[in-house]
């Protein structure tokens, strides 16, 4: 137990900076007087889907949990959120890195997740209506009433966001701890036939053990190409629980994680065909 706590408040603090940054950065954006910012930022949304992708691909989940903020208060659409989710590597590239994986082992995973991430961020873009920026509505679900500045919001909006991610964080670590890494990777090798869903399925757990769990399977040559590639682009890490914190809307949140479902699916199965 000692163990599975060491590694959650690992797991949290990591994402810290992240989400003080972000918040700090909608608190000041809350306070900007004009539309200039915000006219910027529609302007080039669709070069975000672009950028969302590439940024997605740097180790832990951190841009996918920002994502779910910036969505939450408007400030990018759900093109640009899907495109940072499908693209997050989480753990993937600093497991495969350290265990002496060669680059040609991962650098075709990450291609894969670009190439897959920035037409269905752009198409879920283009199906999307633009709303406007509303973080006074972010922060009335908060309860903040702004009295006492930006930085002192930015820290409560961080801590309530931080124990949240840390009671869901402890229950999933807790809940794979109890079954067993061995028992998990035992099943998807007895059922290699339906692995591009069952990694799929496993890789849409919010957690950074599912990420560790596909990447190790691959690494020993248990699941096939085509199938750490759905797992991992159904992989946001953190960035779901985070979602469902500061997004009320659960229909439209339930509709993110099945178009991500679909669209790694779709993609393992494409990639089966071709390898």
């Amino acid at each position: 137990m000692v163990d599975i706590l060491l590694d959650t408040i690992l797991d949290i603090v990591k994402l810290l900076p992240f989400l003080f940054l972000t918040y700090l950065f909608l608190e000041w954006l809350e306070k900007q007087t004009d539309k200039k910012f915000e006219n910027i930022l529609k302007k080039h949304e669709r070069l975000s889907v672009i950028y969302g992708s590439i940024l997605g691909l740097l180790p832990s989940c951190g841009f996918s949990t920002v994502a779910s903020s910036l969505y939450a208060t408007n400030v990018i659409s759900a093109g640009v959120l899907v495109a940072v989710f499908l693209s997050t590597s989480d753990e993937m590239l600093a497991l495969m890195i350290s265990s002496g994986a060669s680059l040609s082992t991962y650098l075709p995973i990450l291609l894969v997740k670009v190439i897959v991430a920035i037409p269905a961020g752009l198409i879920l873009h283009s199906f999307t209506k633009r709303k406007e920026i509303n973080i006074d509505e972010f922060c009335e679900r908060e309860h903040d009433d702004h009295s006492h500045g930006i930085l002192y919001s930015a820290i409560l909006h961080t801590i309530k966001v931080v124990l949240w991610l840390f009671i869901i964080t402890l229950l999933l670590n807790s809940i794979v701890e109890l079954i067993g890494i061995e028992e998990i990777e035992a099943f998807v090798r007895a059922n290699n036939k339906a692995s591009i869903i069952i990694c799929t399925l496993l890789g849409i757990i919010p957690n950074c053990a599912s990420s560790i769990i596909l990447s190790t399977l691959y690494l020993e040559s248990i699941i096939s190409f085509p199938a750490v590639c759905a797992g991992l682009l159904a992989n946001a890490g953190t960035g779901l629980i985070v979602l469902f914190k500061v997004n009320p809307k659960l229909k439209d949140n339930l509709l993110i994680i099945l178009y991500i479902m679909i669209v790694a699916i779709i993609s393992g199965f494409i990639l089966q065909i071709i390898f």
